[in-house]
């Protein structure tokens, strides 16, 4: 099956993938990779949201929470996440802080984080 056969996410979860993805990138200053994974995927979602518009209104960890319903996009979030923030080579005790929270309102345990952030790490974005 093609991408264009996929069904698309909901605009609610696209947005706040996209807003929480640039929440936690920006607690220490977005960096051109970031901000390129970041827009990459606001394209590749077909969303109307502009990079620019991401960080004009705060969205808080349970405003995340409440959008990704399913242990799956929150699974899928955490790992996105690590794999944005560790785009630029590092992954700073601001922004782990950040996404602890968000995971916390998922309700995960630090065991799952832990587990989830070691897999995302894992993961090599290759360079353009």
């Amino acid at each position: 099956m093609s991408a264009r056969n996929q069904p698309a996410l909901p605009d609610p979860v696209v947005e706040a993938f996209a807003r929480g993805l640039h929440h936690i990138a920006a607690v220490d200053g977005i960096e051109p990779r970031e901000e390129k994974l970041i827009r990459d995927f606001l394209r590749e979602a077909g969303s109307p949201l502009a990079f620019e518009d991401l960080g004009k209104t705060p969205i808080a960890a349970m405003d995340v929470a409440a959008a990704l319903e399913t242990s799956f996009l929150r699974r899928l979030f955490v790992r996105a996440a690590v794999a944005v923030v560790k785009a630029d080579g590092q992954f700073t005790a601001h922004e782990r802080r950040a996404l602890g929270e968000i995971a916390d309102a998922f309700g995960m345990s630090n065991a799952e984080f832990g587990e989830l952030e070691v897999d995302a790490g894992r993961t090599r974005i290759l360079p353009d």
